[in-house]
């Protein structure tokens, strides 16, 4: 025990540790400890998706357009042949369309661009649909603990306030867990989000520009 001062004692608790406060949360807080794992790989793998999706792009952007302002749509395809990437395969999809009608070419990169955005936007939904379940498992939890909490006072009585406590304080453990996971996922989420819809519109921008330069070229 501690001393608050020289003529009262109080009881010394130790500080709980994250191991503690799962127990606390029982299966349900289990659970949505898998949860956030989970999540946390969905969020890892759609980061490196998006990653390879904006390689190089400022490279691949500027061989063709030097390429292109020379009149040599074939050595564009040519030189970015090699390339991977949602960037490459759009741009190549332009090129290879590049004489067509302009409605026609438009309706390739749009098509090209859609393609892409099941890569680009994969997981995403998985990540906010885990992002809100997590709180409500987290609420579950709490009702489940604030019934047999009450169930217990019903039985013995509530003479024994630390009973009564411990109970409620168990049962909001889970609500906390929930909100610990789903707070972080959500934010990163919806920034992985809008950095997927800034590829997108890089893309369709991009391809764009050398369907303007084309034209402008053979005008």
């Amino acid at each position: 025990f501690a001393y608050e001062n020289l003529d009262k004692e109080v009881d010394y608790v130790k500080e709980k540790s994250v191991e503690d406060t799962l127990e606390d949360g029982g299966v349900i807080g289990y659970i949505i400890f898998g949860l956030g794992i989970f999540g946390l790989l969905l969020l890892l793998v759609r980061a490196y998706n998006l990653m390879r999706a904006s390689t190089n792009v400022n490279k691949i952007t500027g061989i063709v357009v030097e390429k292109v302002e020379q009149g040599q749509t074939q050595m564009a395809l040519d030189a970015i042949k090699d390339y991977e990437g949602s960037t490459a395969r759009v741009i190549k999809s332009a090129l290879r369309n590049i004489d067509k009608d302009r409605e026609h070419v438009e309706d390739v990169i749009m098509e090209s661009i859609l393609n892409e955005s099941s890569q680009i936007d994969r997981f995403g939904g998985f990540v906010l649909v885990i992002a809100a379940v997590a709180p409500l498992m987290g609420l579950l939890g709490t009702v489940t603990g604030m019934i047999e909490t009450f169930d217990v006072i019903t039985k013995f009585g509530t003479g024994d306030p630390k009973l009564l406590s411990g109970g409620i304080s168990a049962a909001l453990v889970t609500t906390m867990q929930g909100l610990i996971v789903a707070i972080p996922l959500l934010l990163i989420g919806n920034l992985l989000g809008g950095w997927a819809q800034s590829i997108k519109d890089s893309m369709e921008q991009n391809a764009l520009r050398i369907v303007n330069l084309y034209a402008k070229h053979r005008g």
